[in-house]
């Protein structure tokens, strides 16, 4: 039982602990001491690859370390540890550790500190918590007593250079705040682990590029043996010859522009092993838009690598594989080892778009404690054409910071390459990238498998002619795929295309929970592999990097880049017979009679996505220019018209950056509609009792391993959709943030939503 204290002894603690025993708690001075060591050197492996190094405190981890918990020498606060003193304000402690730094002028580790429970603040907070009662009067009062347990601070080095432009603040800010967090968490992970008898957590593997590159390169050819086109594997091979050769320049910035069969995926991952491998580098990140593609590409990596599926030289991090962020985490044992896990110390990262971009927009301590294991690290931006325009900037801006800062290179790989130094973005933010694949290549001209059929002026399609189209151009092949633009449009058209060729006939949509989407997307490869009836209708999340190969595409008008990811899906291996020297596929593009008529139904409702839609009408189709998609020059002028056609930071993310406003920031970066709500699905009929089991070992155990289980079975659903739901949706269990659908689920079209696709998958 622990007394009361005295408050001249030096028995000061940072963490109690399950045994309720005073002199098993762990001392203030072991904490902080072992703090400084982690993040001093999470910070100095971080900053060896910084191009700015000479510009930067050299010691800013272990100065955020040793001053964090400065406040827990307050009486109250140990009072607190031992049931003696109520928590109220008088027992915080993180202010008067940022009120000593922000009284030096030490901005980074100022912010990292005020936001290590809770999130980095906004500048005018950090002032207000630094002025504040537990702030720099605390810190005056407690500054004899810390120094007594801690000669180290007599000697810190509060210097840094007075020059540093504020962005490059901004940037050294999330980089000490990512090193301070995961040495917090991880010293009071290992902590609380020996407290309950369990050993350390082993060490992750490290990268092993030379060797991992010949296992690639060995699968490579492999696979080029069983290829059918000897054409294809020639254009193959010299793809991988560029990336290659390409890898051994320094790190930096570059291109991978390569059409739909180019063999992008396996050459990027040569690229990034043998660049690690040149430069010295230490991680490579894989990140793409969808779910379905990180399913498909992780696979490929894995057996690429030789990596079976529990190996932890690779870790897929998607939605809900992310830490929970609560000011009381270090105290908390539970999912200490998912954390440890999620600071992303494994070799190859494979992840979303979303878990990338917004952790490096983020400030939150959970999803910015892996950012400074992203230093060294070779970044593949795989389907970059996706990143919302109104991003743009702010986003060109913080990828150019992460080579600059963090020393990392970074690959924008896809066919459909948008202009990211685009005169609107200002100059030191546009991207200036070395293509690894030269134009004498020729590579769109050489892997051109599709004719593309545009519409006359006026022309549209009824549902039944899309569906009709679908039958009698597909000739003896009976496959087809038709992507359209909206969930109604896909369940209408399904409906369509069943009543005649109920057999094979299959749809796609985010009405559709992943674990759905993507069995589904493994009968269609099942049934195209054997040649048998096959007729796909899906919204545009099978157009972007999904390995499908149908001989004939229909695409409702869209973003002209969305057309030629459409076209990818089309003839994608070559191998379908030529006429009079034309390629064997055809991707037929069409207006839709629905969306003519009610286009507010029918469209999506991103002013961007209209935005693309109308350039390419206008700016093309009534031009009497019609896009070729072997023509790159095409694709560039699309892209300068419509960046024209809006605000490139439309939320003024670039101004609060360098006012250092971070929460502001955090809010304003949402690559997608940040009001959906993610729904277990308790209704799909053949995983009714899978999904029942999942919901009772959290009714035990609501672990986050137990919750991330459940990640297959869940649908976003927009407020307003939850509300016309009503009971059919509800909680299954009480005090948990879990809703489930309890509603009719149908095996083809999943659940029934009015409301329009979204345009991003987490």
């Amino acid at each position: 039982m622990a007394g009361p204290l005295n408050r001249d002894s030096s028995n000061f603690y940072a963490h109690t602990n399950e045994l309720g025993v005073e002199t098993s708690w762990q001392g203030l001075r072991e904490h902080l001491q072992a703090v400084a060591i982690g993040a001093g050197s999470r910070w100095d492996a971080a900053i060896a690859f910084s191009r700015a190094a000479s510009k930067v405190a050299s010691n800013a981890g272990s100065l955020a370390g040793w001053l964090h918990d400065l406040g827990k020498y307050r009486a109250e606060f140990q009072e607190m540890l031992r049931g003696l003193h109520p928590s109220n304000e008088n027992t915080y402690h993180k202010q008067a550790g940022a009120a000593k730094a922000f009284v030096a002028r030490h901005a980074p580790v100022a912010f990292a500190i005020a936001g290590h429970h809770g999130g980095l603040p906004d500048r005018a907070d950090l002032k207000d918590a630094a002025n504040g009662d537990s702030g720099l009067a605390v810190a005056n009062s407690v500054w004899s007593i810390a120094c007594r347990e801690n000669p180290e601070l007599s000697s810190l080095d509060w210097s840094i250079d007075p020059k540093l432009p504020l962005l490059q603040i901004e940037m050294l800010t999330r980089l000490v705040f990512s090193c301070l967090v995961d040495a917090d968490w991880a010293d009071t992970s290992a902590y609380h682990r020996n407290v309950i008898g369990l050993p350390p957590e082993p060490n992750l593997p490290e990268l092993d590029a030379s060797i991992w590159l010949d296992r690639v390169q060995s699968h490579i050819d492999k696979l080029s043996l069983e290829s059918k086109s000897e054409h294809i594997r020639s254009v193959r091979a010299e793809v991988l010859n560029a990336c290659l050769e390409k890898a051994q320049l320094p790190s930096g910035l570059f291109t991978l522009t390569v059409p739909t069969g180019g063999g992008k995926t396996l050459s990027s991952l040569a690229f990034a092993l043998q660049h690690a491998a040149t430069n010295q580098l230490r991680r490579i990140v894989y990140v793409a838009p969808y779910l379905s593609i990180i399913d498909q590409n992780t696979r490929v990596m894995r057996r690429a690598l030789g990596l079976n599926e529990d190996a932890t030289e690779l870790f897929a991090h998607h939605s809900l594989s992310e830490a929970d962020d609560c000011n009381d985490s270090e105290q908390s044992t539970k999912g200490n080892g998912i954390r440890r896990a999620e600071n992303w110390q494994a070799p190859i990262i494979v992840t979303t778009n979303v878990q990338f971009f917004e952790s490096l927009f983020s400030n939150k301590p959970a999803q910015t404690r892996k950012l400074h294991n992203l230093a060294g690290s070779v970044i593949l931006l795989d389907e970059c054409q996706t990143i919302p325009p109104s991003l743009l900037q702010p986003t060109c801006q913080m990828l150019r910071m992460l080579t600059e800062t963090f020393g990392c290179t970074i690959v924008f790989c896809t066919a459909t390459q948008p202009v990211f130094n685009h005169t609107k973005i200002p100059a030191d933010s546009r991207i200036e990238a070395a293509e690894i694949c030269s134009p004498e290549m020729r590579l769109f001209d050489r892997l051109r498998r599709v004719e593309l059929e545009w519409p006359g002026t006026g022309e549209a399609m009824s549902w039944a002619q899309v569906c009709d189209r679908m039958r009698t151009h597909a000739g003896n092949k009976k496959a087809a795929l038709a992507i359209v633009n909206s969930r109604r449009a896909a369940r209408e058209l399904f409906s369509e295309l069943r009543s005649w060729q109920h057999d094979g006939s299959f749809h796609l949509s985010t009405s559709m929970c992943a674990g759905h989407r993507m069995a589904i997307i493994d009968q269609i490869r099942d049934r195209l592999k054997k040649s048998q009836p096959c007729y796909l209708v899906s919204t545009q999340l099978i157009e972007a990097g999904v390995d499908v190969d149908f001989p004939l595409v229909m695409r409702e008008i869209a973003p002209l880049e969305a057309i030629i990811q459409a076209a990818g899906r089309c003839n994608r291996e070559g191998l379908l017979p030529t006429i009079d020297g034309k390629p064997g596929g055809r991707t037929v593009i069409f207006r839709s009679v629905a969306a003519r008529d009610e286009p507010r139904k029918y469209f999506p409702p991103d002013k961007w996505y209209e935005a693309g839609r109308s350039t390419l009408e206008v700016n093309f189709l009534a031009a009497n220019h019609q896009p070729k998609i072997d023509a790159p020059e095409d694709l560039e002028n699309y892209f300068n018209a419509l960046y024209y056609l809006g605000n490139l930071d439309g939320n003024k993310i670039c101004i609060d950056r360098q006012n250092l406003n971070f929460k502001t920031v955090a809010e304003k970066y949402r690559l997608i509609d940040d009001t959906s709500v993610p729904v277990v699905v308790a209704t799909w009929e053949s995983h009714r009792q899978l999904v029942e089991s999942l919901i009772d070992k959290i009714r035990q155990d609501p672990s986050r391993s137990n919750f991330r289980a459940l990640a297959p079975y869940q649908v976003n659903l927009r407020q307003h959709e939850l509300q016309k739901a009503g009971s059919l949706v509800a909680r299954p269990i009480e005090n948990l943030d879990l809703l489930c659908w309890y509603g009719p689920y149908d095996d083809s079209l999943g659940m029934s939503s009015d409301q329009t696709d979204m345009l991003m998958i987490c």
